[in-house]
This record gives C-alpha cells, structure tokens and sequence, in this order.
C-alpha cells in the first residue's frame, strides 16, 4: 500500500439537483464549459492534479498547501466574476474544503482519512467559500495575501480527534448569489422524507455494518408507501460521514422531513434511538427510544415505519404491515452478512467480499429472499460493470436465484426488480418489462427500478417515456450515482436527442463503455474527428468490441431503432 502526504481540494456545486431540475442541457454545457475552459486549466496553472470528478463535485490533489489554497480563492474568484453576469437562479456556486494529511494512493485514485477530512471541510463551507484545516493554515497564512476567520475545532463522522477550522475571509463577492434558499430543490406534492445514516454507537466498530442495515430497511419499508416520497438510500448515505446541517440537507434532497437515529448494540441487547425532524426549522415532530433483545431489532423497525407514517398523516393498512415485502431473516449473522453484500455488489474492489458475504448469508439463512435477489444481481453485475458476457450456466444462475427470491417473498420489488433486469440484459424484454413494472407498482420510490425501467421503455420502442423515468429516478436520488447518466444518454439516443445525449455522456468518466454512445452521438451531429478519436480510446479498452456481436444481444422491438445505434457507431469508426 502506497501512501504519501498530500493536500487535498474537495469541491462540490451546490445547488446542482436544482439547477438540473430547473434547464438539465443548459446547466450542463455550462458546467462543461467552465470545466474545459477555467477550472481544468486553473488546477494545472497551480501545479495541481485532478483526481476525479464525482458528478457535481471534484478532487484534486497539490504537493503544496500555497498552490491549493491560491488555486481555491481563484476558482472562488472567477466564479464569483461569472455569477455576475448571469440570473440568480443560474449562478454556479461552489464550497471547497482543503486538508493537509496522510493519503492512500491506489492506481490515479486517493483513499484515506486525508480525503475524508477535505470532503468533510467542504460541507463545512459556505455556498461560494472556503474551508480549511488547521494544517493548511498553518502553511499558508504568512504567505498569502487573505485573510482567515478561526472556526475553533469541529467534531466531524468517522474523524477520531476534532478538527481545527478556518474559514478563508473571502475577497471576492461571496454575497452576489449565494443565498441559501435559492439553492433549494422544490418539495414534491406528497409528504417527502429522507433517513439519514444512523450512527453506530456500539464499542465495536463491525456492528457499523447492523447499523446501516437498520437504516436501509428503514428507507425501504418507508418506500413502499405509495403516498409518500422517499429519498434513495444512495442519496441518503452521502451524509454518512459528514457535519449535519439539518436545514441544508433537507434543501439539497428537497424534503421536508428527515430521519436521524442512533444504534447501541451490546452483547444481546440493543438501543434504537429515532427522531422525525422537519427540515424546515430543525423541529422535532416525533421521536422514541427502543430499549430491547437484539433478536427484536426487526419488530423496532416496524413500529419506527407505523410512527413516523402516523406523524405524517399516513395510517398503514393492518393488512399491509411493515416488513411484509421481506423474508424476516432467522439469523442475525445472516442479516449482517447480507448487509455486508449488498454493500459491495457494485464496487469494484468489493467484488470477492460481495459474493462470499453473500454466500455466507445463504448458507446461515437459505429462506432469505434479499440475499438471493442480490445475489442475481450479482451476476448481472458482471455482464454491465464488469463487460463479461454472462455464460449460459451463470444465467441460470442468475434467473433461479432471483424466482428464488420471488417465491420466498413475492411482495418484494427487489426480487422482482433482479428478475427483471436478468431477463432484460439476456434479451427477454417483454417478461423483463412485466418484472420491472410489478417492482415499481411494489416500491415507487425505488429510484433505480426506475432507471431499469428505461432501459425496457427505450427497447420497446418508447425512448420518451424512459427518459421521463430517469429524470423521475434522479429526482428521488439527487446525489446519483454516474451510471444513471449512461441510462440517460442511451434513452436521449434512441430519441435522437444526440445534443443532450452528448451533454450528459460527457459527464461519465469512471465507466468507459458509455462512451461508445458518446462517438456515436458525435458522428450523428457532424462531429466525425472527436468521434473517431473517441471510439479509437474505447477499443483501447475493449479491443474485442464489434457491432455484429453487440447488436446481437440488443433486445430491441423495431429493427430501425437497432439500427439507428449501428448506424452511429459506424460513423464514429467503430469495427463491424
């Protein structure tokens, strides 16, 4: 393991689920063109490298605390110059943290408390401003021509000692729209809540992996009532490790209610702690404590849904209780286990520790319907994020664990979410269809049955209506992950909707098989040079590529929209 000193820049635009609400193509060719033209260069002019870009935020790395820092104030700076000239609802407003600390260097990426702290500074600013750690002020403030305000120390998640804080007295005009409401995502028509991660206050840091299972079944059972509007568990574990500021949460998911908690557990007993709390002004519309045998940790989760639907106005069914959708698991190791595997399905240093964890939570547990829903979409994993093409044998696997799952609980629209998209990418697009359809009609605040369900719009012949799902899916996973925009851009596609489809591709940098869509979208717009410079760095990546073997596994219903993608990747070069 190779680690080394470095100081950290962590950025964030705020605001970006607004500003995508609000004119999705223009706040992208306007992030692109700040990108290509100022901030890209301005990390290079001060000796700085990109580490990668995160969706609306970015890491980059110095090997002096003055270049960081001067390179922030003139982000900050130019920033601020181009607000200037465009509406209130347009700005661009950025918070940046800085940290001086030890750092794991994997590959081009940066891993480690260091990054942790940076990220955690960067929430600590303000809309326009700067934030840094004690260190990197002690490195630069006899240096620079700016001024510093002492935060005092800040207790921050997962970061064993407090952190020392300055906040950079900003000289250019913060002010010039940086006001926090504009920021604000609109509430939704029905009540909207968000569970944020509950904190493991257990002696024994493993038990962190219990907790967050708590928190996902609470987001989930929440979820499956119709008349609320939940926020992805995705979206949601973004706060995990950050200083919470309650009202800017629930302006960033736009919600009007959010969940906190806490769990204790020691030896066979367990203490949950949760609270409703509106965003709005911090007020608390409800809160318990449960003090109980760990083995009743599943019926606690129960009587936290039935409360916290009653404090919003939703009385539950006696027919339709919490937790019906799922096999209770007989086995709390097992439950662990599955927590440990649905955790690390789609990362790709967690491959070997998914499929054993979720191994082992079949072995303790065989009647545990999540366990083998995951364990299908495992296997589908390796199709999409890992480009093996699926032996026959690995796709039975794949359906058997996934009927499994629906025979053990065929109210889960998980389980019927993993059968759907199984058949979807082995080209059985109308049971995939009727599979994804009945997950959503069990869970429509599932954000990714939603992007799912694209795909199986887009091969049907109805790329529209898979775009309105992602954008749908998006609005209820504001901090999505990159591979919704991949689903986007192939819907944007087969609209012929090649200008945005180029725009949001763009954005994609962490998966290399999108861009094969990003050539073709080029080549469709005249712009044959960038695409075929495009799709000659794709080969590099997957030199085995031809459009003969790809089409054949393309399930699409009219043979003119198939064509239409052959058509484009021709152009942009690619080997038939």
């Amino acid at each position: 393991m190779e680690r080394r000193l470095a100081v950290i820049l962590a950025a964030d635009v705020v605001g970006f689920t607004r500003l995508m609400a609000a004119d999705e193509a223009g706040t992208l060719a306007v992030l692109k063109a700040y990108w290509e033209d100022f901030i890209a260069p301005t990390v290079a002019e001060h000796r700085g490298r990109i580490v990668k870009l995160m969706g609306d935020g970015m890491l980059a790395e110095f090997s002096s605390a003055v270049d960081g820092v001067s390179c922030a104030a003139e982000l900050q700076r130019g920033l601020a110059a181009r607000n200037a000239e465009v509406p209130l609802e347009r700005r661009i407003l950025a918070r940046i943290g800085i940290n001086l600390g030890d750092v794991v260097v994997e590959g081009r990426d940066l891993y480690g408390i260091g990054v942790n702290i940076a990220a955690r500074l960067e929430g600590l600013a303000e809309a326009g401003g700067i934030c840094l750690s004690a260190k990197v002020h002690d490195e630069v403030r006899n240096k620079l021509d700016l001024a510093f305000l002492d935060q005092g120390p800040q207790t921050m998640r997962n970061v064993p000692e407090p952190v020392r804080v300055y906040r950079v007295v900003p000289d250019w005009p913060i002010a010039a729209g940086g006001m926090p409401d504009q920021t604000a995502l609109p509430l939704p028509d029905r009540p909207s809540i968000a569970v944020l991660p509950f904190a493991n206050m257990s002696a024994d840091p493993e038990h962190g992996f219990f907790c967050d299972g708590v928190t996902e079944d609470l987001i989930t059972e929440l979820a499956r009532i119709p008349s609320l509007f939940v926020i992805s568990r995705h979206s949601s574990f973004v706060y995990k490790e950050q200083a919470r500021d309650i009202r800017r949460i629930g302006r960033d998911l736009g919600v009007a209610y959010l969940v906190e908690g806490s769990v204790r557990r020691s030896g066979e007993r367990i203490r949950v702690t949760a609270q409703l709390i509106d965003a709005g002004d911090g007020g608390h519309a409800w809160a318990e404590r449960y003090d109980r045998d760990v083995g009743d940790v599943f019926a606690v989760q129960d009587d936290v849904v039935r409360k916290i639907a009653a404090a919003l106005g939703e009385q539950l069914s006696p027919n339709d209780p919490p937790g019906a959708a799922a096999s209770p698991p007989t086995d709390l190791e097992a439950y662990e286990w599955l927590v440990r595997g649905r955790q690390n399905v789609f990362r790709a240093q967690g491959r070997q520790a998914a499929s054993y964890a979720l191994g082992k939570a079949l072995e303790l547990d065989p009647g545990l319907a999540d366990a083998h829903a995951w364990l299908a979409i495992f296997h589908y994993s390796d199709r999409i994020f890992y480009r093996r093409q699926l032996s026959d044998e690995t796709m039975a696997i794949a359906i058997s664990a996934a009927e499994t799952a629906i025979e053990l609980a065929p109210e889960s629209s998980l389980a019927h979410m993993s059968l759907g998209i199984v058949k979807l990418y082995g080209g059985e697009r109308e049971p995939a269809l009727r599979s994804l359809r009945r997950a959503y009609e069990l869970n429509p605040n599932d954000a990714d049955v939603l992007v799912f369900l694209q795909e199986a719009y887009t091969f049907e012949g109805e790329p529209e209506r898979g775009i309105d799902s992602v954008r749908r899916a998006m609005r209820l996973n504001p901090h999505y992950p990159e591979w919704y925009l991949w689903h986007l851009g192939f819907a944007l596609y087969a609209a012929q909707r090649y200008e945005e489809a180029i725009a949001n591709l763009r954005l994609v940098l962490d998966i290399a098989e999108p861009s094969r869509i990003l050539a073709a979208s080029l080549a469709m717009t005249g712009r044959g040079d960038e695409a075929r410079d495009l799709a000659k760095r794709f080969l590099a990546t997957f030199p085995d590529f031809s459009i003969a073997e790809w089409a054949q596994t393309q399930p699409f219903k009219n043979p003119g929209d198939l064509e239409a993608f052959v058509e484009g990747y021709r152009l942009a070069g690619l080997p038939d």
